[in-house]
């Protein structure tokens, strides 16, 4: 799907029709969605395999009579008989839109399809596990000091240290089980969530956590707590575990939507995404949170860590000497779990986790309002909160990208490739879906493009060895020479120790 980017931050989609995912399974599912703002009548549809050996449904024909805007529709071969390699391709044509077509390839085993990942024409990722036997890897890090080990931190409170590939278990970096509420191993959404060390870490040893504390007032689930430790001055590879310097704490009312990144900006100061509350809807208060700027829920925060004790705020933050909390820098996410900046642009992107229907990403910029709740990405959720806040629709942020929920559950934001080893990649964000399921784990790479200035196109990776990921999804991370890694589990929860990291590098 390609996105273009309006003049006035509106989102302007094309094509009008679009085949949004192809599914296998017991026969081949395709998804025709309505991108734009008229009924599209006389949809004509063709589902074809090509190659391998098909010897029932080949090539299937049908009309959708009527698709209102914004509406999906599932068109299907319900059996497919056959063997081998094919390829899939949907073509859908109406009056009203443009033509779309969409190509997947699949081994067919008998009456099975078996989608094989990757869009067409799209490139080809190898992932090398790196390091496993971690419970439930959120996130990883580097410390920038030029030894370029890598630092995973763990949901249920442990930092580790991957140095020349071996995990240190024990002694951990940081051990901080005893600070955080018991998670449930499970599945929960609290934890340690975020980690970044400090610019000048190689001078002073600083570096700052996001973690799930003990709540400390009534009427809320817990306290997420940014902190300050040091490393130990007798080991570099552990930290001072009795330096804690608590910097924040942020009631959170529900258990869920917690954000949790942290992230030093080319501009020297800490950046922190914070979820919007919890619950479902954003319905904490009149308001919610994502629109009210008296609340750090559902914002994303800018912190100068070196000019105040805590912290102070940094001269140019947008809400100074203005009605909102000093610390905003942007508002409107529900939960920008992950975000990063281009080593290049310094552009901040961040993926927010979309509530029924709808993912995005954001290119962050001071001040700016990206819609929770009124919009769920580019689509309206709550248009009468606009009008209660005398909001107009069109000075909302528009993503640069969004996709539906019938692609993925929930977005996990990756990095700008910026290293050497897979110069195809340079210049593209790389990001994932955690899975397309709960119940199992289906996991999805991609990469987003800028094909012309203020359009972006989303791909999905091949894989190498055209074999599903089977995995959970749960971050990326960059070492310093800005290869990327894969930060994953093969089981929901931390009951078992399923978390692996895996360095992707792209033919």
């Amino acid at each position: 799907m390609q996105m273009q980017r309006g003049k006035e931050g509106t989102s302007i989609q094309t094509p009008n029709v679009e085949v949004e995912v192809i599914t296998g399974g017991l026969g081949v599912t395709a998804m025709i969605r309505n991108q734009g703002s008229v009924n599209l009548t006389g949809i004509t549809w063709q589902i074809s395999l090509d190659g391998g050996l098909v010897l029932l449904g080949k090539k299937t024909e049908g009309t959708i009579s009527l698709l209102r805007p914004e509406k999906a529709e599932a068109i299907k071969v319900p059996l497919i008989l056959g063997f081998g390699k094919t390829s899939i391709t949907v073509t859908v044509n109406a009056s009203e839109a443009t033509h779309d077509e969409k190509t997947s390839r699949a081994r067919l085993r008998v009456v099975f399809v078996r989608l094989i990942p990757g869009d067409s024409n799209a490139l080809t990722a190898t992932l090398n596990l790196v390091a496993s036997d971690i419970k439930a890897p959120t996130m990883l890090t580097i410390a920038g000091d030029g030894t370029n080990r890598l630092f995973v931190a763990d949901q249920p409170g442990i930092i580790y240290v991957i140095d020349d590939g071996k995990v240190q278990y024990s002694p951990p970096f940081l051990d901080l089980t005893s600070k955080m509420v018991k998670i449930n191993p499970i599945y929960d959404e609290r934890g340690l969530l975020g980690l970044a060390f400090h610019p000048e870490y190689v001078t002073n040893g600083r570096l700052f956590v996001y973690y799930s504390g003990q709540k400390t007032a009534e009427g809320v689930d817990h306290e997420s707590i940014i902190a300050e430790y040091t490393v130990s001055a007798e080991d570099p590879n552990i930290a001072d575990p009795s330096s804690e310097n608590i910097i924040l704490r942020i009631n959170q009312p529900e258990a869920n939507h917690n954000g949790g990144q942290l992230a030093f900006g080319p501009d020297g100061y800490l950046y922190i995404g914070v979820g919007d509350g919890g619950g479902a809807g954003d319905q904490h208060g009149d308001i919610g949170n994502g629109q009210n700027t008296s609340t750090l829920l559902g914002k994303i925060l800018r912190l100068d860590v070196d000019g105040g004790t805590p912290y102070a705020i940094p001269p140019d933050n947008p809400f100074i000497g203005a009605e909102g909390l000093d610390e905003i820098y942007a508002y409107g996410f529900r939960n920008p779990y992950r975000f990063s900046f281009d080593r290049v642009s310094g552009a901040l992107y961040a993926a927010d986790v979309g509530q029924d229907e709808w993912e995005e990403i954001d290119i962050v910029e001071s001040g700016g309002n990206y819609g929770w709740r009124i919009l769920e990405g580019t689509h309206p959720y709550d248009m009468d909160l606009a009008e209660y806040l005398n909001i107009s629709i069109e000075t909302l942020k528009a993503p640069i990208h969004e996709y539906s929920h019938n692609i993925g559950r929930s977005i996990i934001g990756g990095y700008v490739y910026r290293g050497t080893q897979s110069p195809s990649l340079s210049g593209l964000y790389v990001f994932g879906d955690w899975s397309t399921q709960f119940t199992k784990p289906d996991g999805k790479l991609y990469y987003l493009s800028e094909i012309e200035p203020g359009v972006w196109e989303r791909s999905e990776f091949s894989l190498a060895n055209e074999k599903p990921l089977k995995r959970f999804i749960f971050g990326f991370g960059e070492d310093e020479e800005g290869e990327i890694y894969l930060v994953t589990t093969r089981f929901i929860g931390s009951v078992l120790r399923s978390g692996e990291i895996w360095d992707l590098t792209v033919e």
